[in-house]
């Protein structure tokens, strides 16, 4: 992918990996991500939307490897995502950035990431 992210994610990212927030497996994972968003399905993320998602991944990431995820969100959340009308085009990224990164995710942190990505798309229109 041609992309190029901001230099401002790309030293968030080296940051958080230097004090340990961050595997440099949950780095490529992330960078992986930002440019499957970018790169196949358009989604541009000013600074201040990727650093927020960034941490969102980063505490995804550390729960995944210490084996806690996160709780099932209740209901009427998970509700909220199902409700969007591009939760097609979300089920998609989440399905590409699986196959891309290998990661396996359980339910929860499915729904947390699902969320994320589809106010990810809310906020480009």
């Amino acid at each position: 992918m041609a992309y190029r992210l901001d230099q401002e994610i790309i030293e968030k990212l080296d940051s958080m990996t230097q004090f340990q927030e961050l595997t440099p497996r949950g780095r490529r994972n992330i960078l992986s991500l930002l440019e499957l968003l970018k790169g196949e399905y358009g989604v541009d993320l000013s600074t201040h939307q990727a650093e927020m998602f960034i941490s969102h991944l980063s505490g995804t990431f550390r729960r995944l490897d210490q084996g806690e995820p996160a709780e099932l969100m209740a209901a009427a959340t998970a509700g909220q995502i199902e409700a969007f009308g591009g939760s097609g085009i979300v089920d998609q990224m989440f399905r590409d950035f699986c196959r891309i990164t290998g990661v396996r995710f359980p339910r929860s942190e499915e729904e947390y990431l699902k969320m994320y990505l589809s106010t990810l798309l809310l906020r480009r229109g």
